[in-house]
C-alpha cells in the first residue's frame, strides 16, 4: 500500500507564545476566518520556522496524505485553531454545531442513543458528516491526552484509492450512482433518507467517498427510503465495505499528547480501535475548509 502518512513537528519554541495566543485570540474571535489569519501569521512572524511546517502541511493533505503535526499545546484551543487554519478556514461541520467538539468515552454512554465520539467502542473507517449535502472538506483531531500504547484508541485510516484499486470497474461505476438511501442515526431516526452516491468525482478526476456503514444500513432498510437500491448496487456496497474493513487496506496511527492528525474528509475513511474500559482519551476535533 502506498505510503500515506506524513509526520512534521512543529518548533518547540511556539509552547512559548500560548500565554500571548490565548490573549490575542479569544474564543469569541475563533469562528472568524479574518481572526484567525491575522494571528496566524503574527504567530509565525514570532516563531522561526512555523510558516515553513505550515506550508508543508497544508501542501501534503492537497497532495493526499495525511498530516500528523507534533509538539502542539493541544490543550489550548487557541493554538490548535490558529494552526489547523492554515490548511484553510476553521469552520462548523453544520450551522448549529460547536466549532470545536471535544471527544471523550463518557461513562454509561449508550451506542443507540449517543454519538459515536462518546463510546469506547470500536469504529470502522467512514468519513464524517456523510449524510450533510456538503460535508465539511477537512477533518483535524488534536490530541490532548491519550491513555497508554496498549490502551486501545488507536486511529484507523484507509484511502479512498487504496479501496476503489481493488475493486472492479462495474462496481466503482454502480457506487457513483446516486441510489443508496443514507440516514444519520440515532439523531434522524424517523426521517425520510437522503439519496447520496458512495463515490463521487471532483473535476480534477480523484475519486472521493460519503461512507459511514452504520448510516447506509439504517438508509437502506428504512420503511421512508425514497427508493431501495437493487441487488447489483448493494453487492457494491457490501464489497466496498469488505475493503474498506481488509486491515492490508489501512494505515494505524496512534495519537499522543500533543499530535494532531489533518486528513482530507472526502478522500480517506478514518476510524479507531476500541478504547479500554479505563482509559483516558480527549481529541479535540475541528474541520476545515481546504486552501487551494
Amino acid at each position: 500500500m502506498t505510503n500515506r502518512l506524513t509526520v512534521l513537528t512543529l518548533p518547540p519554541q511556539l509552547r512559548e507564545h500560548i500565554s500571548w495566543l490565548e490573549q490575542s485570540f479569544a474564543a469569541a474571535d475563533y469562528p472568524d476566518p479574518a481572526r484567525q489569519d491575522a494571528v496566524r501569521t503574527e504567530l509565525a512572524s514570532r516563531v522561526e520556522g512555523l510558516s515553513t511546517v505550515l506550508a508543508q502541511a497544508a501542501s501534503a493533505v492537497r497532495d493526499d496524505q495525511a498530516v500528523v503535526l507534533t509538539g502542539l499545546s493541544a490543550q489550548s484551543t487557541a493554538m490548535v485553531v490558529a494552526v489547523a487554519s492554515a490548511i484553510g478556514p476553521v469552520v462548523p461541520s453544520r450551522p448549529d454545531r460547536p466549532l470545536i467538539d471535544d471527544l471523550k468515552p463518557k461513562p454509561g454512554a449508550d451506542e443507540q442513543t449517543t454519538r459515536l465520539g462518546d463510546l469506547r467502542v470500536a469504529q470502522t473507517p467512514h468519513t464524517d458528516n456523510s449524510t450533510m449535502t456538503a460535508p465539511p472538506e477537512v477533518l483535524a483531531l488534536a490530541c490532548v491526552h491519550n491513555g497508554t500504547p496498549d490502551s486501545g484508541g488507536e486511529s484507523i485510516l484507509t484511502h479512498v484509492d487504496d479501496v476503489v484499486a481493488a475493486l472492479d470497474d462495474t462496481d466503482v461505476e454502480l457506487l457513483q450512482e446516486p441510489r443508496y438511501p443514507s440516514l444519520n442515526v440515532p439523531t434522524d431516526a424517523g426521517r425520510t433518507p437522503t439519496l447520496t452516491s458512495v463515490l463521487a468525482r471532483r473535476a480534477d478526476g480523484r475519486l472521493t467517498a460519503r461512507y459511514r456503514d452504520a448510516a447506509l444500513e439504517a438508509g437502506i432498510t428504512s420503511d421512508l427510503a425514497p427508493e431501495t437500491p437493487g441487488t447489483t448496487h448493494v453487492d457494491a456496497l457490501r464489497r466496498f465495505t469488505a475493503t474498506v474493513r481488509d486491515p492490508a487496506r489501512q494505515t494505524r496511527v496512534r495519537l499522543d499528547t500533543g499530535d494532531m492528525l489533518v486528513i482530507d474528509n472526502a478522500r480517506f475513511l478514518h476510524g479507531r480501535t476500541e478504547i479500554e474500559a479505563n482509559a483516558v482519551r480527549h481529541l479535540k476535533r475541528l474541520f476545515t475548509k481546504l486552501n487551494p
